[in-house]
């Protein structure tokens, strides 16, 4: 997966963890910032996509 890609994934699965009452919707925004570049690291380093294949 690339890098927008996988950004563009990790924003919409944080902005769906913050739907959670008490998920990242209590935290500031600099908490979510981070856990996009974690989740998009994941998804860059470990090759893996939604999809379950390799690109």
């Amino acid at each position: 997966m690339n890098r927008p890609e996988a950004l563009a994934l990790a924003q919409k699965t944080v902005t769906e963890m913050a739907t959670n009452a008490r998920g990242y919707q209590d935290q500031p925004i600099d908490a979510r910032v981070s856990a996009v570049l974690r989740i998009a690291n994941f998804l860059t380093t470990t090759g893996e996509n939604p999809h379950g294949h390799r690109d």
